[in-house]
């Protein structure tokens, strides 16, 4: 009687300490999704804001100038937002837009930026 009680308490030990793992593992996971979405989030807020700047303003120097310090990326440990304009050599003047932003995670290490790219067309004048 005495061997099976113990089996019995041995095994739901066991038990419970599987269950523990797998909610820890579950919560560092839902961590990692909610920052990633706060991070497309901030991305794509600010590309809007960018895309709609007139076409001379459209540099990476004039955004740099500009407050980029978005509320929503308290929830994110040491961002880094990354904004570069670059003139594509094309018959039709465009621009190419690249934010990008990452963090560190838990355990202290860089996460791959989030990263939204965006293609600007110079107005064309009629004559």
């Amino acid at each position: 009687m005495f061997v099976e009680t113990a089996i019995g308490i041995a095994l739901a030990i066991i038990v419970m300490i599987a269950v523990a793992q797998l909610v820890a593992v579950i919560a560092k996971q839902r961590r990692a999704v909610d920052q990633t979405r706060v991070a497309t989030q901030e991305v794509s807020n600010l590309m809007e804001r960018v895309i709609v700047l007139p076409w001379d303003e459209l540099t990476t120097e004039a955004i740099a100038e500009r407050d980029h310090s978005p509320a929503s990326v308290t929830g994110l440990e040491d961002p880094q937002l990354s904004i570069t304009v670059a003139e594509l050599d094309d018959a039709l003047p465009t621009k190419q837009i690249e934010i990008a932003l990452s963090w560190r995670d838990n355990a202290n290490r860089r996460v791959e930026p989030v990263r939204l790219v965006a293609w600007k067309h110079q107005a064309t004048t009629r004559e």
